[in-house]
């Protein structure tokens, strides 16, 4: 077992096993990395974007940036996961642009090659120092996304139950997301009440939509800070008047400011 924590572009390297798991434990989110799950072993649920599946032991979640998602853990079992968590640019866009489009879902169990990956891990930072576990599962991990993009065709697509309404307010928030988007927007695009838009979408989101919406664009901003776009122009382009409103909002949530965001990937 194993978890390793660093920064800019491998964030999390982990293998974890809870005896038994409090869901308090696991935090609801969406971040700006990547992230591969493997899901070994428990009894839990797992929300993407208000679509909530059954893992299976061996699924491999695939979870793109910016994705709302969040485990719901039962503790009548232990839980077991691999969870890998990297900006895109540590791999070829091509893969990033395949890959990572959409979640996805695959099952492993049978796949030696698949769960080598993995095992390799836990061989690395059992008998290698810090330095060079750091190295290799660096050049690992990049092996692993660029083989993952290769076995897509194998793959099964998240499918369950999503509420209509909540499936049109996703679509609409991603439409307008550079626009001045609020519950007021929603409601008469889609000619409800603004109370009944926000109530539908937090019971099926467990979030609130104003939350999501900031975050959201929170992490478009990030990506268009990141090629170079100015604070002030990023501000503007998701209909931020007040860019003080702007910088306390992005701050905030991705927990640095969009200057620092520009040197960490000039790798200042």
């Amino acid at each position: 077992m194993f978890e390793v924590k660093s920064g800019y572009p491998i964030y999390e390297l982990s293998h974890k096993i809870a005896m038994s798991p409090d869901p308090g434990d696991y935090a609801r989110h969406m971040h700006s990395c990547c992230e591969l799950l493997l899901f070994v072993r428990g009894d839990a649920s797992f929300n993407l974007d208000g679509i909530l599946y059954e893992p299976k032991p061996y699924d491999l979640l695939v979870i793109p940036k910016a994705i709302y998602h969040f485990l719901i853990p039962r503790p009548t079992a232990p839980y077991e996961n691999y969870v890998l968590d990297f900006s895109p640019s540590l791999i070829p866009e091509e893969h990033v642009r395949r890959l990572f489009a959409r979640p996805w879902i695959t099952n492993i169990k049978e796949d030696e090659e698949f769960c080598r990956f993995f095992h390799l891990l836990d061989a690395y930072y059992e008998n290698y120092t810090a330095e060079d576990f750091a190295i290799c599962a660096k050049a690992l991990l990049r092996e692993l996304v660029i083989f993952c993009s290769y076995r897509m065709e194998k793959t099964v697509e998240v499918k369950a139950e999503r509420n209509p309404l909540v499936q049109t307010m996703l679509s609409l928030i991603d439409e307008h997301l550079e626009g001045p988007i609020n519950a007021e927007f929603l409601a008469k695009e889609m000619m409800l009440s603004k109370s009944y838009v926000q109530n539908v979408f937090s019971q099926s989101m467990h979030i609130g939509l104003k939350q999501y919406i900031t975050q959201k664009k929170m992490f478009a901003a990030e990506g268009d800070l990141a090629s170079g776009m100015s604070s002030g122009d990023v501000a503007a382009k998701y209909g931020f008047e007040d860019y003080s409103v702007f910088f306390r909002l992005y701050k905030k949530t991705m927990g640095v400011s969009p200057a620092e965001t520009k040197r960490q990937r000039d790798g200042g």
